[in-house]
Parts: C-alpha cells; structure tokens; sequence
C-alpha cells in the first residue's frame, strides 16, 4: 500500500498519473487532479484479511483530512459488515475485494479506480450504491467474466441494480455477457460497445442493440417503467412475452415504473412465443395513476408453431382495472402469422364492472382486439382523433345475431337491444317508422319513398369523438340504388347544452325503395359500421 508520497512534487504526480492509468479500465480517461501532492499518502488501518468488520477503520480513513484516496492492495479482503459510505476515490489493485456482508450497504460517492476484475462480493445478500459523482459501473467489479460463454447474468443484475439505485452512474458493458437467466434493467444508463450505443431505462435517453434472445421463460427483453428508450432487437424466439411493456405503481404517484413514455423499439423476427408483444399493467395502474403514452413498436414478422410455444396474442393487453391512460401508441407489423387458424392480434378477457379497457386520450388508436369474455357496458369506449378497433370474439351482440330493431326517439337505450350497447364493427339493424317524416303530411307516421327519418343506436365507442360511422343496405337491382342510405350521422354524447345522451348515435337515414315502408309492417334492414374503415 502507498504510505508516503514521494518527495519532489513533480515526480510524484508523474508516478500516480502512471499508477491511475495502469488501474483505469479499458477506453477511460485519465481525469486531471488537482489535489496536492502531500494530500496523496494513502493508508489503509484496517487488517485487510475479510475476518473482522474493516467499515469502522474504512470510515476513518475516509474522514482522514490528510488521505488522498484509499488504496486497496492485491490480496486484500475487506469486510464490511455494516454501513460504510467513501467520499474519498478508491483505488483497488487486481485481486482486492470488498466483502459486503447482508445488511449491509457500501456507498461509494467517489469514481472508483480498478482494473475490469472482481471487487465487490455481495454473494451474502449485501449492498453497493454509487454516488452522483461515480460515472460508470462494470458487471466485472460483481464477478462477470464477460466473455459470451460464462454465466454472467447474476453479475449484470448486480451492477445494474447498483447503478440504478441513484440513477447517476452509468452501467457500462465492455464484454459479451452470457445471460443463463433473466435480467431487468431498471433505471440506470447503460453504455455499451460498439461506441454509442447507449441504454437508459426509466427517463435518460437510450439506444441499445442486443443480440438474439431466446428460451426466457418470463421474457426475452421488458421494459419496465422506461422513457425515451431507442432500442434495436435482432430475432427473439420461444420467450413467454418476447417484448414486454410493463407498468407498476410505486410508493409514491408517478414514479418511474408507472410510465412508459415515447420508446421506439425495432425487432426482426418474433417467433415461437406465447405473446409477441405484451403490455402488461399491476395493480393499482387504473386510469391515470400509469400511463401508456407515445411508444413505436416496428418489427418484420411474428410467428408462432414453435414445438414448445404456441403463438397466444401478437399484441396483447393484461392486467389493469382498468386499464391504465393509453394514447398515441403504434405497432406497426410486417406480417402475423399465428397457429391455424390462431388468435388474433390483442387478446383480452373481461373486466370488472365498472372498469374499462382504455382510459385517457387514445390520439390514434389502431388495433384489432380479440375478446375472449363478454364485456360489461362501458368497458370499451374511447376517446380521440382517431379511434379504429377491429372487434372479434365475444361482442355485443355475439356474431351471427338477428337483426335489432333501431329506436326512433332519443334516450331510448332502455328498449335498444335489451338495454345494452354495442360493442363491435359491423350490426344488423331494422328500421321501423313511429312518427312523423319530413316530406310527409302528418299524421299518418308512414315512411314515403325519398323521406328521411332520425333513428337511434347505443355503442361503446360513442363518447363523442366517434367519426367513423357508416350505414348500408341491400342494393336494388333495378335502380341500383340501396334500400335505405344514411344523410346524417352523429355521435350524440356530447352535445352542448346539457343534452349529451351517453354512447348515443344518431342516424338519418333516407328512404330509397321508393315504396312506403310502414309503421306498422316490418322495416327495411340495413348495415351499421362501427369504428373500422371496413365496408358496411
């Protein structure tokens, strides 16, 4: 160990500049020190042999106004076994270690120096923080070996929850890391070769490229609570969720695990996994306490018929009551080719009454979503610009339903389809006059040919911003023109002046027959489209 500096200024700082560059790992750069030279002795008071707890003797070195930096020799074993916190630079040669004992928590504030070797040992269930001034961690300091064979995935957990637990280091991978078991990166910074590639889950700013993932039973790669992430994969296969987008409530609202915020990930290939790309939120994301905002998702394919995996959703939405404030997300998908006949893209089971499946402001929501469970009123709606979901499974009323007949006065959601909304694309509706038409004397409330009347339906996805509205009938063959044709449509939910009817549409739709169609036969069917750019 260095016990006394040497004795003209100038070869001292020549003789440490040597020492720090030899101990920096590889691509650092020697910072420049202005500390005096008298103020470099190092000495270490402690025993050094990992059989007492070295914290107390550490501390006072550290508090020493006369240590420079804490140098720890080849062969040294340092025990803490109780709290230590160093403000003083460390300096480890090759073969020291710092022996973190469980309950135990070493904060380091400094930049610590040290070869890309072992370190710390928290095989025993201690703790390693680093400080706003330390700039980078090494999954070597917990023991990685980093050469793409050796198990290192224990070692890159460690360092990463070591960087994450300030938020200021930033974790920075050299080598190639053998992962024999999941890791999640929290909010740390990553670094990692080649030059630029940087990773930062939870707020920083990230770019990352990792290499083919497969046979993760959880996951392959998650987000959890990770903002502004710009993230490349290569083929990820035979994963239980090949790219999860998690939410999770904190202690405290709005914490960095209840948003995943403007990320744009692109993958390859998905293949043999039960959910290509699942969205996952626990309890206590309802509405607004997690948000789901402004991510891209891009990738080439996903398939499934893996001999071990069978494809469940491509795009699928879990947990959540309800779920959590989702807007201005986008998944844009070469192709999705799932088993047979398969599933389709999103997948979801019911929620509990009262709750809905969206909440917030979808800016533009696109998607195809399978219901594996009828869903309770008012479950689905939502709200913005453009809103086009592609219902199938369990919709309202199931597929294959007999016409319904269409109420004629507003507010009559109690006598429109036994009191339930719609929820789906594509209805069949029949139309049967019960008062007065324009165009026609009253009373009688027939429907004569070329007249309009103003008929009403109740669906989910009318809260106000519903667009996408369109009617249709039967064509006639000698005019060619169809039965019925709609001059007007409106979502009634939100009109001013307090007469806002809930998930309301207003149709007038004009009579094309050219024959009467009366109040007291049985209507003319038509066609009413929902939410999709689809044909009537």
């Amino acid at each position: 160990m260095l016990r006394h500096c040497c004795w003209r200024s100038v070869l001292c700082t020549a003789i440490l500049a040597a020492l720090l560059a030899a101990a920096l790992p590889r691509g650092a750069a020697l910072q420049p020190t202005s500390r005096a030279c008298g103020t470099l002795e190092s000495t270490l008071l402690a025993r050094g042999q990992g059989l007492v707890d070295d914290a107390p003797s550490l501390a006072a070195l550290d508090a020493d106004p006369s240590t420079g930096l804490i140098h720890l020799s080849s062969g040294s074993r340092h025990l803490v076994a109780s709290n230590l916190t160093l403000s003083k630079p460390l300096w480890g040669e090759a073969g020291a270690r710092l022996l973190v004992r469980r309950n135990a928590t070493l904060a380091i504030e400094a930049q610590p120096e040290h070869p890309l070797v072992q370190l710390f040992d928290v095989a025993d269930g201690g703790r390693v923080v680093f400080g706003s001034d330390t700039l980078r961690v090494f999954p070597e300091w917990f023991g990685a070996v980093g050469d793409g064979k050796a198990d290192d995935s224990q070692a890159v957990q460690l360092a990463a929850d070591a960087a994450a637990a300030s938020g200021s280091p930033m974790l920075y991978l050299q080598g190639s890391y053998g992962l024999g078991s999941e890791v999640v990166f929290g909010p740390a910074t990553m670094r990692g070769n080649p030059s630029g590639v940087t990773l930062s889950p939870g707020g920083f700013p990230f770019k990352m490229v990792l290499p083919h993932l497969s046979g993760f039973a959880g996951f392959c790669v998650r987000l959890l609570g990770a903002d502004l992430a710009s993230l490349h994969l290569q083929t990820l296969s035979a994963c239980g969720d090949a790219i999860r987008l998690e939410l999770a409530t904190g202690p405290q609202p709005g914490s960095d695990a209840s948003t995943v915020l403007d990320n744009t990930i692109w993958f390859s290939n998905i293949t043999d996994s039960q959910v290509g790309i699942a969205i996952r939120a626990g309890s206590g994301c309802a509405a607004e306490a997690c948000v789901l905002q402004g991510n891209l998702i891009r990738g080439r394919s996903i398939s499934g018929c893996g001999p071990a995996r069978r494809l469940v959703a491509a795009i699928g939405w879990f947990g959540g009551s309800p779920a959590p404030a989702w807007d201005s997300n986008q998944f844009d998908i070469g192709s999705v080719t799932p088993c047979g006949r398969g599933p389709q893209v999103g997948s979801v089971g019911a929620v509990p009454a009262g709750a809905r499946l969206f909440s917030g402001y979808h800016l533009a929501m696109q998607g195809s979503i399978h219901l594996r469970e009828a869903q309770p009123e008012g479950a689905a709606a939502l709200h913005g610009l453009a809103s086009l979901v592609d219902w199938s499974g369990q919709t309202t009323p199931p597929p294959g339903h007999k016409s319904i007949r269409i109420a004629t006065k507003p507010g009559s959601k109690a006598a429109f389809n036994g009191g339930r909304s719609l929820l789906g694309n594509f209805f069949t509706l029949r139309a049967v006059p019960e008062q007065a038409h324009t165009r026609q004397p009253s009373p009688p409330s027939d429907w004569p040919p070329g007249g309009t009347a103003k008929f009403y339906a109740y669906h989910q996805a009318a809260t106000g911003e519903l667009y996408h509205i369109k009617c249709g009938a039967e064509q006639q063959a000698a005019t060619g023109l169809p039965l019925v044709a709609c001059t007007q449509v409106r979502d009634n939910s939100a009109l001013g002046g307090g007469a806002a009817v809930a998930e309301e549409i207003e149709l007038t739709l004009i009579n094309l027959s050219g024959a009467t169609i009366h109040r007291r036969g049985q209507g003319v069917v038509f066609r009413l489209a929902v939410a999709t750019m689809g044909a009537p």
